[in-house]
C-alpha cells in the first residue's frame, strides 16, 4: 500500500490521462534510496489501466554494457522488430546481437526504438516504466531522452526514478520533475505501526521517525533494537549499514551467492545458477532479499545490491566475476567479466577486451566499446598498447557522445613519438576542439602532427588536412590554411589522392592563377559513400567555382547521413547545405535545414555547430527585413563567438548586421561590421571574401571607397581564376560601384549577363536594384524602370523585404508605383520549418513512414504536421499539395 504521496500520484495519474489522449510526455522522479520511487512507479503501473505497460531497471554492473537497459525494455516485444523499416530493424537486430554488422548510428537505433513504441502505441496507450535511471548505460539513457523528446503527440507516457545525484538530461524534455523527499509525519507512523504494533512508545517511535527522516525503506529496514533516544542516526550513513547488517547475518555460502548476483548485473537465472555451481553453493535461502520470476533474479531494493558488492572485499568480487566469466556465453560479458576478476596488468585478458570492443562496436556500441577499452588499457602491460588503447577508448567515448570521458583519458595517455596513436589522438582532440571548444586551438593541436603523418600514413594526413583547413576557416587563421596548401605542393600524389589535389587546385585558384580541376579526382569522390568525404570534397570543390558541382556533393553527404542514421555527422554537413541553400535564396528550406541542424548538433555534442546554425538564421531574419530579430540572434551569436575564438560563425552575425543596416541606408553603421577583423595579414582568404560584395556597397555609400579596394581587389582575382558565373557576377557588379561613367553601364551589363548563367536570383535582383538606382540618376527613368520592376518582383517572390521597401521607392521616384504579389510564396512562409520539410518530402513522392525516418521522429507526428499544412494552404490532398510546392520551385530537401 502506498502511503502519502498525494500531490505525486496526482502527476503521475494526470500523465497517464494525457498519454491516454494521444499527448505524450515523461515524468522522472528523484529521490535518496529508499525514499519510495519504486513504490510510486508501482503504483504509476497500477495506473495505467488499458496501457501497455513496459519496463526496464538500471544496473550498477551493467553501466557500461550498452544497449543493456534498452534491451531489457524491448525484450518483450522484440517480435516487431522485423515489422520496422529494414534499416531500423538492422540497426537493433545488432546492438541485440541477433545479427552481424558494422555499428549502427546511435540515432538510427534511437529512431528505430522511437517507431517501434509508437507503431506499439497506435494499438495500445503505452507507459514505459524506469527505474534506478542513475545506472542506465548511457547508450540506453540517450534512446530514451531522444523518445521523450518526440513523444508530446504520441499515446506513450515515460517515467523514469532516480537518485537526486543522477545526471539525467530532461529538464529540456519538458518532464515533470517529481522530487520525493521524507513521508509526513502520519504517513510515516502508520507505515513504522504496520511494521512493529505496539513493541514502540511513542516517544519511540517518534524517534525511528525522526532518524529516518521519513525514509519508508528505512522506517521499514532499520533495526528496531539498540536504539537509544535522543542519539543522531544520519539516514545516508544508517542504511548502508542496515543493508550490510542484514546481509552478514547469512551464512558465507549465502553471502557468496549474493555476491555472484550483485556483481552480474543481468538478472539471468541460469548465468547465476552456472557461476554458483563452480562454486559449489545451491540456489537457495535467500527469499528474503532476492526474489526469482521466471528465469530472472533480482534484488527486492537496489540498496541491498549496493551493500552486497560495495560490502564485500575485493579478493571476493573478484573471485565472483571469475565465475561469472565462465558462465557467460556471450564473448562480450565474458570478457568484461574477465576484465573485473582481474588483480593486475594482464596482457592476454587487454587483448580479449580489445577483441570484445571491436565486437561490441556492431552490437551494443561505442559506450561498451569505450568500457572494455578503458579497463584494457588498465591491464595493458605494455606501454605502447596501453596508450593506444586509453586513445581509442576516447575515440569510443566521443562517439557515444561523453565527452567529459573522452578528456579524461585523452588527458591520461601520453604518447612520446610520432605514429597512428599520436595522429589519433591529435585528430580526436582538434576535432573536439573545432566542434565544441576553440578552433584556434585545434589549429594549434593539429599543426605539430601533420609533418609526420604526411610522411608515415597518408590516410591519417588526409584527415588531419582536412580538418586543418576546417580549423583555419573557423579559427581566420591564414597562416594555417597556407601550411595545408604547402604541405600538399610537397607531395608526391598519388593516383588514389584525390582530396589532396582538390586542396591543391582550391590554393592555386585563390591565389589567382587559373586551374584545371582533375577530372579524375571529381570522378572518384563522386563515387564516395562517406559523409564526411564528400561533404569536404565539396567544399574544395565549392572554392574552385564549382559550385552546383560542390552543392551536389553536399546533398549525397546530406543523403547518406540520413540513410545510415548518422545524426552527429548529419548536424555538421547541414551546417553546409544551410549555406548552399541560402545562396540560392531558398530561405525556407534554408531555415528549416537550420532548425534541424541545431537540434541535430545540440543532441550529439557540438555547440560550434549550433552557433553557425543561429548566425545563419540571423542573416535570413535580415534579408527577410525582420531587423528586430537577426539583431537579437546576431548579437547573441558574436557574444558566443567571442568567448571561443569563433571568427566564421561571428563573420554571419557581422554579415546579418550589415544587411540590416544596408537595408536602413545606414551605410557607416554598415561599413563597421562588414570590416574583416583585424588579423595583422594572418587572415584567413575565406573569411576576407566571405562580405566582400556588401563591404563594397557599404563603403561607397559611405564614401569611403577606398577601405574596399584590398578585398575587392582579391575576390576579383578568386573570381576570374575560378571561372564561376556567380563570383564574376558579384565582382563585376562591385567593380560597377567603384567605377564611374562608361565603365559603370559596362560593369552593371556585365554582371547582369554573367548572373543569367548563375542559381542566384537575389544577388541579380540585388544588382538590378544598384543598377537602377544607377539609371535613374543618370535620368534614364525608362530603362530604369525595366531593372527595377523586375528586382522588385524577385524581391517579392523570395519574401526579401529587407529590399523590397528600398525597390519599390527607387520604382517611385521613376514615375511608377510599386506593388506586390507572390501569395503562393507567403502561403508556404506560414508554414514552420518542420511543415515545410515535411511539405517538401511529400512533393518527392515520400511516405509518411519515409518522412518519419528521414526527419528522426514518429509517423503520428508527421501526421500531425501534415494535416496543419493542409489547414494552412487550404488544401485537401497530397497532390493539391504537391502541385503547390511544385508551383513555388522549392528545391529537394
Amino acid at each position: 500500500m502506498l502511503r502519502g504521496r498525494v500531490e505525486e500520484r496526482a502527476a503521475i495519474e494526470k500523465l497517464l490521462r494525457s498519454a491516454r489522449d494521444g499527448a505524450g510526455g515523461a515524468a522522472v522522479i528523484t529521490g535518496e534510496p529508499g525514499i519510495g520511487k519504486t513504490a510510486l512507479l508501482a503504483h504509476a503501473a497500477a495506473a495505467a489501466e488499458g496501457m501497455c505497460v513496459v519496463r526496464t531497471l538500471g544496473a550498477e554492473p551493467e553501466a557500461e554494457l550498452g544497449y543493456a537497459a534498452l534491451h531489457q525494455l524491448l525484450l518483450p516485444q522484440l517480435d516487431r522488430v522485423s515489422l520496422l523499416p529494414a534499416p531500423q530493424a538492422g540497426a537493433l537486430a545488432i546492438v541485440f546481437g541477433a545479427a552481424e554488422g558494422p555499428p549502427p548510428d546511435r540515432f538510427m537505433v534511437a529512431l528505430a526504438t522511437l517507431t517501434l513504441l509508437t507503431d506499439l502505441a497506435a494499438e495500445q496507450p503505452v507507459a514505459c516504466l524506469v527505474d534506478d535511471a542513475q545506472w542506465l548505460d548511457r547508450p540506453s539513457l540517450d534512446v530514451l531522452m531522444f523518445v521523450v523528446r518526440r513523444i508530446a503527440l504520441e499515446p506513450i507516457a515515460v517515467v523514469l526514478a532516480a537518485r537526486p545525484d543522477a545526471t539525467l538530461p530532461l529538464a529540456t524534455a519538458g518532464a515533470v520533475d517529481i522530487r520525493l523527499g521524507g513521508l509526513d509525519r502520519l504517513s510515516a507512523r502508520e507505515l513504522l505501526l504496520e511494521r512493529t504494533g505496539d513493541q514502540l512508545s511513542v516517544p519511540q517511535q517518534d524517534e525511528v521517525i525522526a532518524a529516518a527522516a521519513g525514509n519508508p525503506l528505512a522506517i521499514r529496514e532499520l533495526p528496531i533494537g539498540g536504539w537509544r533516544v535522543g542519539e543522531p542516526l544520519p539516514l545516508t550513513e544508517s542504511l548502508g549499514s542496515a543493508f550490510r547488517e542484514r546481509v552478514l547475518r547469512l551464512d558465507p555460502p549465502a553471502n557468496d551467492l549474493l555476491l555472484l548476483i550483485a556483481a552480474d548485473g543481468t538478472g539471468r537465472l541460469d548465468v547465476v545458477q552456472a557461476a554458483a555451481d563452480q562454486q559449489g553453493h545451491p540456489l537457495d535461502g535467500l527469499d528474503e532479499l532476492v526474489e526469482v520470476d521466471g528465469g530472472r533474479v533480482a534484488f527486492r531494493h537496489p540498496l541491498i545490491r549496493s551493500a552486497v558488492y560495495h560490502g564485500a572485499d575485493p579478493a571476493r568480487r573478484r573471485a565472483a566475476h571469475k565465475a561469472l566469466a565462465a558462465a557467460h556465453q556471450e564473448p562480450e560479458r565474458r570478457a568484461w567479466h574477465l576484465g573485473q576478476a582481474a588483480d593486475g596488468p594482464d596482457e592476454d585478458v587487454a587483448a580479449e577486451l580489445e577483441r570484445s570492443a571491436t565486437r561490441a562496436m556492431g552490437r551494443a556500441g561505442p559506450a561498451a566499446a569505450a568500457a572494455a577499452l578503458t579497463r584494457a588499457a588498465e591491464l595493458s602491460s605494455d606501454d605502447r598498447r596501453r596508450q593506444a588503447r586509453l586513445v581509442e577508448a576516447a575515440v569510443a567515448w566521443w562517439r557515444g557522445g561523453d565527452a567529459v570521458r573522452a578528456q579524461e583519458l585523452l588527458s591520461r595517455a601520453r604518447i612520446e613519438e610520432d605514429g597512428p596513436t599520436r595522429y589519433r589522438a591529435a585528430g580526436l582532440r582538434a576535432l573536439m576542439e573545432l566542434r565544441a571548444g576553440r578552433p584556434s586551438d585545434a589549429v594549434t593541436l593539429l599543426r605539430p602532427v601533420l609533418a609526420g603523418a604526411l610522411e608515415s600514413d597518408r590516410d591519417a594526413a588526409t584527415e588531419l588536412l582536412m580538418l586543418l583547413g576546417e580549423a583555419s576557416f573557423h579559427a581566420n587563421t591564414g597562416s594555417a590554411w597556407a601550411e595545408v596548401v604547402d604541405a600538399v605542393g610537397r607531395q608526391r600524389l598519388g593516383a588514389d589522392d584525390h582530396l589532396f589535389r582538390l586542396v591543391t587546385a582550391v590554393a592555386q585558384v585563390r591565389s589567382g592563377a587559373p586551374v584545371e580541376v582533375p577530372p579524375a579526382a571529381i570522378e572518384a569522390v563522386e563515387r564516395s559513400t562517406d559523409p564526411e568525404a564528400l561533404c569536404w570534397a565539396g567544399g574544395l570543390l565549392y572554392g574552385l567555382g564549382r559550385r552546383e558541382q560542390g552543392r551536389w556533393l553536399r546533398r549525397e553527404a546530406m543523403r547518406h547521413a540520413r540513410a545510415t542514421g548518422a545524426a552527429g555527422t548529419l548536424a555538421w554537413v547541414l551546417m553546409f547545405v544551410v549555406s548552399d541553400e541560402q545562396l540560392r535564396d531558398r530561405l525556407d528550406t534554408a531555415a528549416a535545414h537550420a532548425e534541424e541542424g541545431q537540434r541535430f548538433a545540440m543532441e550529439s555534442g557540438q555547440p560550434n555547430l549550433d552557433c553557425w546554425f543561429r548566425g545563419s538564421l540571423a542573416v535570413m531574419a535580415a534579408v527577410r527585413g525582420e531587423a528586430e530579430e537577426a539583431v537579437r540572434l546576431a548579437s547573441a551569436v558574436l557574444a558566443e563567438a567571442q568567448e571561443r575564438d569563433l571568427a566564421a560563425a561571428a563573420a554571419l552575425a557581422r554579415r546579418a548586421l550589415g544587411i540590416v543596416e544596408l537595408a536602413a541606408g545606414r551605410h557607416e553603421e554598415a561599413l563597421q561590421h562588414l570590416r574583416p577583423p583585424e588579423r595583422a595579414g594572418d587572415a584567413h582568404p575565406g573569411i576576407v571574401l566571405m562580405n566582400v560584395p556588401e563591404l563594397v556597397e557599404a563603403a561607397v555609400r559611405a564614401q569611403r571607397p577606398d577601405e574596399a579596394a584590398d578585398p575587392l581587389e582579391q575576390f576579383d582575382r578568386w573570381a576570374r581564376a575560378s571561372g564561376s558565373p556567380e563570383l564574376g557576377a558579384l565582382a563585376a557588379r562591385s567593380r560597377a560601384l567603384m567605377t564611374e561613367g562608361d565603365a559603370t553601364y559596362a560593369e552593371y551589363r556585365n554582371a547582369l549577363d554573367l548572373h543569367e548563367k548563375a542559381d542566384h536570383p537575389l544577388e541579380r535582383a540585388r544588382t538590378e536594384l544598384l543598377y537602377g538606382q544607377f539609371l535613374r540618376r543618370e535620368r534614364r527613368r525608362s530603362d530604369a524602370r525595366t531593372v527595377l520592376r523586375s528586382a522588385l518582383a524577385t524581391f517579392d517572390r523570395l519574401d526579401a523585404k529587407a529590399w523590397t521597401a528600398r525597390a519599390a521607392d527607387e520604382l517611385r521616384a521613376t514615375g511608377e508605383s510599386g506593388s506586390s504579389g507572390g501569395q503562393q510564396s507567403a502561403a508556404l512562409g506560414a508554414l514552420t520549418p518542420q511543415e515545410l520539410r515535411i511539405a517538401t518530402a511529400v512533393s518527392e513522392g515520400a511516405t509518411n513512414r519515409d518522412i518519419a525516418a528521414q526527419l528522426f521522429l514518429s509517423v503520428r507526428t508527421i501526421d500531425y504536421h501534415l494535416r496543419k499544412v493542409f489547414q494552412k494552404l487550404q488544401i485537401t490532398s497530397r497532390a493539391e499539395l504537391v502541385r503547390f510546392v511544385l508551383a513555388d520551385s522549392q528545391p529537394t530537401l
